[in-house]
């Protein structure tokens, strides 16, 4: 069974703090869980790694048993044993959920008497689990590629949005702006963590970044794409001024066009730090043009 790569729409970082947050599943890239035979000793080192790493993430879960014991470690051992990985290409540290993907897959094979109607008490678990890689973990996206579906966040409680996004998508053309270097999300999200803690900061994020994500949400959900338009300029400027160390140092000045131009906006995609920056624009030809003439690599979302 395959689990989708994600691509967090809005609400990075806020969704730490109980903002809303919008993702959808993003199946360009997936991984699925694969067997090889251990025994001819043919593992490639991709393979040996991803068995390795598993067989870590099985350490972990099985010293906080009591806390996972929804999770069939001794199933979990067994495979990992006989030669299991993940099989995947969702490129880590470009913002696409590689950790989540997998944490999805580990969940759906393991996890016993867990409804699957039951979101809230999934997107626990699986956050959970996904705290191994990060530290921290809001669970929308393991949830995401879980459910294969895009998930609304909504003031800290889980619900599979209703709303139709085809209208969206008919009207904006995402695309995925690869930086060409990686970021670390335990460091990024824990380095945000510590700036919030500081007043001024963490005034800014309150009263002003959340709000911002939450109404460009509601924008989507309202279908009122005038307003939505107003909302994502001053998302893309806030992370701009505020996120210094989320933005790559040679993507600072494509965000500060695109707000000047209003062609297309900027955001993180994921936590940043590297990897992909997501770009939004309702002026296709303008844009790809733009971003040839600037040599930026680019995928048509």
């Amino acid at each position: 069974m395959n689990f989708p790569a994600k691509i967090l729409l809005f609400g990075e970082y806020g969704i730490l703090l109980n903002s809303m947050a919008l993702a959808i599943p993003y199946s360009r890239f997936s991984g699925q869980f694969r067997f090889v035979d251990v025994s001819t000793n043919r593992l490639s080192g991709r393979e040996t790694e991803s068995n390795d790493e598993l067989n870590k993430l099985f350490n972990y879960l099985n010293i906080n048993a009591l806390k996972f014991n929804h999770i069939d470690l001794i199933r979990m051992k067994e495979e990992i044993r006989r030669g299991l990985f993940f099989d995947s290409s969702i490129p880590s540290g470009f913002g696409l959920g590689s950790s989540g993907a997998l944490t999805a897959a580990l969940y759906t094979r393991y996890a016993t008497g867990i409804p699957h109607s039951e979101y809230q008490k999934i997107k626990s678990n699986l956050a959970e689990i996904e705290t191994y890689f990060h530290g921290t973990s809001s669970g929308i996206d393991p949830l995401t590629s879980f459910l294969k579906k895009p998930v609304l966040l909504e003031n800290g409680t889980t619900r599979i949005t209703t709303v139709d996004l085809s209208s969206f998508f008919n009207t904006y053309s995402l695309y995925l702006i690869d930086s060409h270097s990686k970021g670390e999300t335990g460091n990024l999200v824990s380095h945000f963590m510590e700036q919030y803690r500081q007043s001024e900061f963490k005034e800014k994020i309150d009263c002003e970044y959340i709000p911002i994500i939450n109404q460009t949400i509601g924008t989507i959900t309202a279908g009122d794409f005038k307003s939505f338009e107003v909302s994502l300029a001053r998302y893309s400027l806030f992370q701009l001024i505020n996120f210094e160390e989320m933005i790559p140092v040679v993507m600072r000045k494509f965000f500060k066009y695109g707000i000047e131009s209003g062609d297309f906006y900027l955001k993180l995609c994921g936590s940043g730090g590297g990897g992909y920056l997501l770009a939004i624009s309702r002026k296709r030809s303008k844009t790809e043009s733009y971003f040839l003439q600037n040599h930026l690599e680019h995928k048509l979302v």
